[in-house]
């Protein structure tokens, strides 16, 4: 598990503002299944996607 450069999916505006995330971790599943081409830098002030969340607890 690694942590990595913030970012999201292009199609997270479709989903309703408390819905979107963005991720930082390269162990996270949801994070995975975003194709290269899908994804944007950075957080565009989304929360951070639950499961990296999670990953950051145990990386301290």
């Amino acid at each position: 598990m690694s942590i990595v450069l913030p970012f999201h999916s292009i199609n997270e505006v479709k989903k309703p503002v408390f819905l979107r995330v963005y991720h930082n971790n390269t162990s996270c599943a949801p994070a995975r299944d975003i194709p290269l081409w899908e994804r944007k830098p950075g957080t565009s002030l989304y929360r951070l996607c639950d499961v990296c969340a999670e990953y950051a607890k145990y990386s301290r």
